[in-house]
């Protein structure tokens, strides 16, 4: 922390006493991640851990998410677990792979779509409307 005055961010949380470390040496947010998987395929999935790291370091602290998420419902799940945002790549990149802009825009296209649809079905008007009780947890 002393070697950055800038604004820090950690990237790859998937413990909550990790994110509590994070943010007692003065960290502004943190990444839950297991970088996709690539390295970590036998780790815990970020989403799954999502909720007890945020319970760990309050709802007042950044908590981002990334690993997996393709659809804006993946994206409505996080929200509603206690992330604060949400990173969207691997469709963005394909999409720019296979279309260029055009391509990139098209794919954010169909990701509002969804979360449209899908926060319509939840009768809320806006992403940071959604609660963990809009979840139904299956087990």
């Amino acid at each position: 922390r002393r070697h950055w005055p800038g604004t820090l961010v950690v990237k790859g949380i998937l413990d909550p006493a990790d994110a509590v470390r994070a943010r007692e040496v003065g960290v502004e947010g943190i990444i839950v991640s297991n970088h996709g998987g690539r390295q970590l395929d036998g780790s815990v999935a970020p989403l799954a851990i999502l909720p007890q790291v945020v319970k760990a370091v309050g709802s007042d602290y950044p908590v981002m998410i990334d690993s997996g998420f393709r659809r804006g419902g993946d994206i409505l799940m996080a929200l509603a677990l206690g992330a604060t945002f949400v990173f969207v790549g691997r469709p963005m990149n394909y999409a720019g792979a296979v279309g260029g802009q055009p391509g990139i825009k098209h794919a954010i296209g169909i990701l509002a779509t969804e979360l449209s649809r899908n926060m319509a079905l939840l009768g809320i008007q806006s992403p940071g409307e959604v609660r963990r009780d809009s979840l139904r947890i299956v087990r």
